[in-house]
């Protein structure tokens, strides 16, 4: 039996604001236990880390990547309406961004359009990174998709042009960079 046995290396992570002249789109799908109610929630942000705009939205999809890739997919579609036309959209779903970047989708597949409609809008901007991020550093969109499982089914997109009081916290903590032990 080992008494004094190491334990795993811990890393420190934090939110990265973009490099001058793009902006960073952070989002993150909800998707109940239950399957009966999904949302999509996300944040644009410029190279100071200043917010530009957010989203909530109530979904009707079937699977927790669906949502993933839904969030995605709204941000990236404000984004392109805003003119950005150098992005960084950051999702924790590990799925979803490997789909997008290296996921050679037959028709058939279930997220075949999906998948396609968004590399379809990344093919239309000048630049475009797809990342991977630890959920510890994707907390603002975790908050906005949370409060689109709030939203009734009928309701439409909410565009947010200021920073709702309750993402307030969180995006203070990534703009002065505050570190999450991993």
């Amino acid at each position: 039996m080992e008494i004094n046995k190491p334990s795993a290396a811990r890393r420190l992570v934090c939110w990265i604001p973009p490099p001058k002249r793009f902006i960073k789109i952070n989002c993150d799908g909800a998707y109940t236990y239950d399957g009966k109610k999904a949302a999509a929630g996300g944040i644009i942000r410029n190279s100071n880390g200043e917010f530009l705009f957010a989203f909530s939205s109530v979904l009707r999809v079937g699977s927790a990547a669906e949502a993933e890739l839904f969030a995605i997919k709204i941000g990236m579609e404000i984004a392109i309406s805003m003119g950005y036309k150098d992005i960084i959209v950051e999702s924790d779903s590990q799925t979803a961004i490997q789909l997008i970047k290296f996921g050679v989708l037959q028709q058939g597949h279930p997220f075949y359009v999906l998948v396609s409609s968004i590399n379809d809008m990344g093919a239309k901007v000048d630049y475009i990174i797809w990342n991977h991020v630890f959920r510890e550093t994707n907390s603002v969109a975790d908050s906005l998709a949370k409060y689109g499982l709030s939203l009734s089914l009928n309701s439409p997109i909410i565009l947010f042009k200021f920073a709702p009081n309750f993402i307030l916290f969180s995006l203070h903590m990534d703009k002065i960079g505050k570190m999450y032990s991993r």
